[in-house]
């Protein structure tokens, strides 16, 4: 069995993109998918119900969660990996992503296929959000209130191969090494918290990778993009600080002690074989 967890906050509009992604894009024999809200108000906690309650026919078993209120990216993220004790694997992505065919498939044979894994991360375009709005209409569905968006074709990371760790918006491991480290520190608010959960895993011998192919898609920078949002740079400083207190040395440090290490294995690549599907 598989869970996609999908943690979400005052973004409706992302939401609907982000699981009509799924629905589209996914084979969903065995999946499971959950959505977390992390204490939205009132107005787009109503939104993001009726989302999940229109997506129900399409992707069935459609759940949300609740984080009881304001707590993290970490405590939803451990919320979401917990709720099925049958769960073998943990997909996790951020309501600004969007999928594309086959990315389960190459998250799923990934774990499956290099026991030294320990999480598995996918690519992805940015997506620069433009001004203009599809309707302004004060009463239209949050769907009809989507914001366009230019996709840009640019690499938030080069190539496949073992990392420090994969990247926050989406990433995916085995339950059984989730339980191995203890899950996510809530400590952390936001920021840091996967890569905290990446060197937990590597001290335990398990390694990070991302893949080369397929690419999703990421609203990049969309809870940190303008100056009502500078608080963010505060979670930052402050979650930064707990990981150099934890583990004793900055990410920087710990990154370049990682690519010292010429033991670091390869992912077992099937990029060829699924591009030939298409």
């Amino acid at each position: 069995m598989i869970t996609i967890g999908v943690p979400t906050l005052n973004g409706p509009d992302r939401l609907f993109r982000c699981l009509r992604s799924i629905a589209e894009c996914t084979n969903l024999e065995g999946v499971r998918v959950l959505v977390c809200d992390d204490g939205s108000t009132p107005d787009n906690l109503k939104f993001n119900k009726d989302t999940i309650h229109n997506f129900s026919p399409e992707i069935p078993g459609l759940e949300m969660l609740m984080n009881g209120g304001r707590f993290g990216i970490a405590k939803s993220w451990n919320l979401l990996t917990r709720h099925y004790a049958d769960a073998k694997i943990i997909v996790l992505l951020n309501d600004d992503v969007e999928v594309v065919d086959y990315w389960l498939d190459v998250l799923r044979y990934s774990l499956e296929a290099n026991p030294c894994a320990g999480m598995v991360g996918l690519n992805s375009y940015i997506a620069l959000m433009k001004d203009q709005h599809a309707s302004l209409h004060p009463n239209a569905l949050p769907h009809e209130r989507l914001p366009l968006v230019d996709y840009r074709e640019a690499k938030l990371l080069d190539g496949d191969g073992s990392i420090l760790s994969a990247q926050g918006p989406i990433f995916a491991f085995r339950k059984d090494v989730f339980d191995l480290v203890g899950g996510f520190d809530e400590r952390y608010f936001v920021y840091y918290e996967e890569l905290d959960f990446a060197v937990s895993l590597r001290k335990n011998g398990l390694f990070s990778f991302v893949t080369s192919y397929p690419m999703t898609y990421h609203m990049g920078g969309a809870t940190n993009s303008d100056t009502r949002n500078l608080v963010a740079s505060d979670h930052m400083a402050r979650s930064r600080r707990l990981f150099i207190e934890k583990w004793g040395k900055t990410p920087a440090e710990l990154r370049e002690e990682f690519f010292a290490d010429y033991k670091r294995p390869r992912l077992r690549e099937w990029t060829s074989q699924i591009q030939n599907w298409k």
